[in-house]
């Protein structure tokens, strides 16, 4: 399974290879919150009450939202247990992958600034906020989220002003969860 869930983050860094010139939605103001509604959720940087509107993810108290500055998150989240970056193949620089435990960090190069790209779960050890985890059922997945997704390929997939959150389903049970952010021309 974690064979499965490295090829589905690298498919989400590759996924815009063929979208070669395009540029990020990088309209981030308005951009974090919760699931169903847009809150005011603190930048991890400095405290400060800027309203987003998406699918985000948190961990110890830090909020990971899509498409907003990455540095501020990452510094927050701490030291990574293991960090990787490649050539991004959609925009010019690196794209980086943060590994936690029990999730990952990936984000995409803009300029000068790295952007969160998607949260991805590696194990059962994390929720969504409404207590999703790997190896819950699809049943709980629509009891959490509604019957408002798209199924493709099994996966339900939700999304949330500029991102998206997909639960892949195999045999009625979750086997991946991942927060993803919706850049202009790309993974849509």
């Amino acid at each position: 399974m974690k064979k499965g869930i490295v090829i589905l983050a690298m498919m989400v860094l590759l996924a815009g290879c063929s979208k070669e010139g395009t540029t990020p939605n990088t309209n981030n103001t308005g951009d974090t919150g919760t699931n169903t509604a847009t809150n005011e959720s603190p930048d991890a940087s400095d405290n400060s009450a800027e309203t987003v509107v998406g699918y985000s993810y948190e961990s110890n108290g830090v909020t990971i939202p899509m498409n907003v500055d990455a540095a501020p998150i990452i510094e927050a989240l701490g030291e990574p247990v293991d960090y990787f970056e490649a050539a991004s193949c959609a925009f010019q620089g690196l794209d980086k992958i943060f590994y936690y435990n029990g999730f990952e960090v990936g984000t995409y190069p803009t300029g000068d600034t790295d952007f969160v790209s998607y949260v991805d779960f590696s194990d059962d050890s994390v929720t969504t906020d409404k207590g999703i985890y790997i190896g819950s059922t699809a049943a709980e997945v629509t009891a959490a989220y509604g019957e408002d997704y798209t199924e493709q390929s099994g996966s339900y997939i939700y999304k949330l002003g500029d991102t998206k959150l997909t639960f892949i389903i195999e045999d009625e049970a979750v086997t991946s969860i991942t927060y993803a952010a919706i850049v202009e021309g790309l993974n849509n």
